[in-house]
């Protein structure tokens, strides 16, 4: 069999495997309510204060299981009849929106699973219940010798589970460019491998070294971005295009979403890299400083550069920033880390041996402690991250041409010889437009650019105005807890928005403030705007705590204010100054009414509006009966001349009051809602809409709407 041939059958089993998987991921499974099903327990994904999660296995595949009962912590092998509901993972179609499916499938996830009772329990013994049982004895024996702190960490070192490590350890690690430190990988391998071959005859030992990474890899729970570096260390010395293309082969017949996976991702750019560009830093570095031979210090640079040129769009697409401080971070940990890796695996080779395992346990805890101060003192000296806006395809595209250029142009300009001045023209005018696209690029999206969004979050309402430097949120809430702000980081983060001028808020209700807290929590904001209420509830008065305690500025509006913040003008429409409006629901009939103009176009915020607070509206701002009140006469202008409605009450039957939807003069009608939750949109209200003529946006439909 010819290599045409082979390759052929190779490309076709792969395409036979992607389809398989696709059926799997998105087809095989429909949504499911209170259905008996049996299911595996594989292991423990997450601990919170809301359930437990588990791995799970059921008809063969993986699902994730949320169990709100944490009584009882459920191990590997555990095999449980449970009454369960599945539910379809929905994408809500906001900018830069967590694609959580197409992550659970990069884990060889399928769904997830809801437990409504537990009802039958059962265990099965099998040859992985020999390796859980390995990895509960080593927590233990951990727990009872390390701070929770140490011992995360070092699991999270060994075998890469994150899974107790605290949220402040990832971020400093991630924040100095070690974040790669607590995700077992490739670099664990060459620290290991490195050790290895100091104790170990590198020929004569290569079985032992293989079955000892074998273990790591069992312990690790089958990590796969270990397992590309078992796999390309067992190939041998192969040439390294072909063992590279085999590895990578066998990860997308295992799993071809894997190709989503960051670090996968990661792990494959960074050895390419590494193969690509070690030797020229190396020789660079040695020829620049006049060196006779590299050294740990040149090594180190080398490898930490090599290693991050061909994953740096993907770095500053995850996580928008450049660790400028990752090369000394790497020199500078790189004895600690070296010898704390070989120590840490040789305990979880020889834990079972009382003297010696107590003895590394003892000189763990000594590097680990070092490891940690280390780290706090390089973040609080590290001023050199450049933080940056999410890169689309065309940053992505601009800066491999640049990087194939460098690579490989002089071989492009030998084999055409005879047109060289046009092809090295040619990359010429692709490696400027590259660079000046990618400067352009930056500078529209940080200083030039303008829109408002409705973002998609369920039955809530959350809108976001941004002008140049200018940010205005107004509302911030879901009927389901943390999901607004939720969303509104993410966008932020990836848009490397950093200050939120004010925050406009029309009413108390949950679904328009409970995102408030986390979003002040975690980003600055000048000032949050809001009428009085007529009435207090928990969530206003929890807010207003929090606000306080972080020092953020508290304006009380009015009737008839007009807030101008750098050429966004607010106008304050209701509720009215003299009186409260009555209604079945009093705060929603006095929701503050909000006409944001800039440069002429202007949209009208309803908030929770009911008919009677339109008709308030129409009454004092449009059915002028003398033209003598010019801010009147204003308003009323831009009333008849909006480029977006947000529709009152998610578009519910008590709101739309069809006169004051008619003097309306608008084609675009925004209605943030859930149809699953309330039922809204009425019919009655969409009907109205059509009947005037405008073009209905819904949220839940159409996902976030940008003007």
């Amino acid at each position: 069999m010819n290599k045409k041939v082979k390759c052929i059958l190779i490309i076709m089993i792969i395409i036979l495997r992607s389809a398989y998987c696709v059926y799997v991921y998105n087809f095989k499974y429909s949504e499911w309510k209170n259905n008996v099903i049996t299911i595996k327990v594989e292991a423990i994904e997450k601990i919170d204060d809301e359930a437990v999660t588990y791995i799970v296995k059921y008809n063969r595949d993986k699902f994730l299981l949320y169990i709100k009962d944490k009584e009882k912590i459920y191990e590997y092998g555990d095999i449980l009849k449970i009454l369960s509901s599945n539910y379809k993972i929905e994408k809500a179609g906001n900018p830069y929106e967590f694609n959580y499916k197409r992550y659970l499938s990069s884990k060889g996830i399928v769904s997830r699973i809801y437990c409504v009772k537990v009802l039958e329990e059962d265990k099965k013994v099998d040859l992985m219940s020999v390796v859980h049982y390995i990895r509960k004895r080593i927590s233990e024996k951990l727990d009872k010798s390390l701070t929770a702190q140490n011992t995360n960490l070092l699991k999270s070192i060994i075998y890469g589970d994150d899974t107790y490590l605290q949220e402040d350890i990832k971020n400093k690690f991630s924040n100095i460019g070690l974040g790669h430190v607590l995700c077992v990988s490739g670099t664990h391998i060459a620290f290991l491998l490195s050790s290895l071959d100091i104790i170990l005859q590198e020929k004569k030992h290569k079985k032992l070294k293989t079955i000892l990474m074998i273990y790591l890899y069992a312990i690790s729970l089958f990590n796969i971005s270990l397992f590309r570096a078992i796999c390309m260390y067992i190939l041998g010395k192969i040439p390294f295009k072909e063992k590279y293309c085999i590895t990578l082969g066998i990860v997308i017949l295992i799993n071809p979403y894997y190709i989503f996976n960051i670090g996968i991702i990661f792990s494959f750019l960074s050895i390419l890299g590494i193969h690509l560009f070690y030797n020229l830093i190396t020789s660079y570095i040695i020829v620049k400083f006049k060196l006779k031979k590299s050294n740990i210090i040149v090594n180190s640079i080398s490898l930490t550069i090599s290693s991050q040129i061909l994953t740096l769009p993907f770095l500053v697409y995850y996580f928008q920033k450049i660790t400028l401080i990752a090369v000394f971070s790497n020199i500078a940990l790189y004895i600690v880390l070296n010898v704390l890796f070989l120590i840490g695996f040789m305990l979880f080779v020889l834990f079972f041996i009382p003297g010696i395992s107590n003895f590394l346990i003892f000189i763990c805890n000594i590097f680990l402690n070092v490891l940690v101060y280390q780290v706090d003192v390089i973040d609080k000296f590290n001023f050199f991250n450049i933080n940056l806006p999410k890169i689309n395809i065309i940053v992505f595209i601009a800066y491999y041409s640049v990087v194939v250029i460098y690579m490989y142009g002089a071989k492009i300009k030998f084999i055409s010889w005879k047109n060289r001045k046009i092809v090295e023209k040619v990359q010429k005018l692709v490696v400027s437009f590259s660079v000046i696209y990618c400067i352009l690029w930056y500078i529209y999206i940080m200083y030039l650019e303008k829109y408002v969004i409705f973002f998609n979050v369920g039955q809530g309402n959350m809108a976001f105005i941004h002008k140049y430097n200018t940010n205005i949120i107004v509302d911030i809430g879901s009927t389901r807890e943390n999901n607004a702000a939720s969303i509104i980081l993410n966008f932020l983060k990836a848009k490397n928005i950093n200050k939120i001028n004010a925050i406009f808020l029309t009413h108390i209700h949950s679904d328009h403030i409970n995102g408030v807290e986390e979003v002040v929590s975690n980003i600055k904001v000048d000032r949050v705007c809001y009428c009085l209420p007529p009435e207090s509830n928990t969530d206003y008065e929890n807010m207003v705590r929090t606000l306080k305690s972080k020092n953020i500025t508290i304006d009380i509006l009015k009737e008839e204010d007009t807030i101008n913040i750098n050429n966004i003008n607010i106008d304050v429409l209701s509720p009215p100054k003299e009186y409260i409006i009555q209604d079945e629901d009093i705060l929603n009939a006095n929701s503050s009414v909000y006409l944001v103009s800039e440069d002429n176009k202007n949209i009208l915020f309803m908030g929770d509006a009911t008919k009677k607070t339109e008709k308030y509206i129409l009454d004092k701002y449009i059915n002028l009966k003398f033209e003598v009140d010019t801010k009147k006469e204003e308003i009323k202008s831009k009333i008849k001349n909006l480029i977006a409605y947000q529709v009152s009450h998610h578009g519910s039957k008590t709101s739309s009051y069809e006169p004051f939807i008619n003097k309306i003069n608008c084609t675009n009608a925004v209605i943030s809602a859930d149809k699953k939750v309330y039922g809204h949109p009425d019919k009655e209200t969409l009907d109205t809409l059509v009947k005037n003529k405008f073009k209905i946006h819904i949220t839940q439909e159409e996902g976030a709407i940008k003007f």
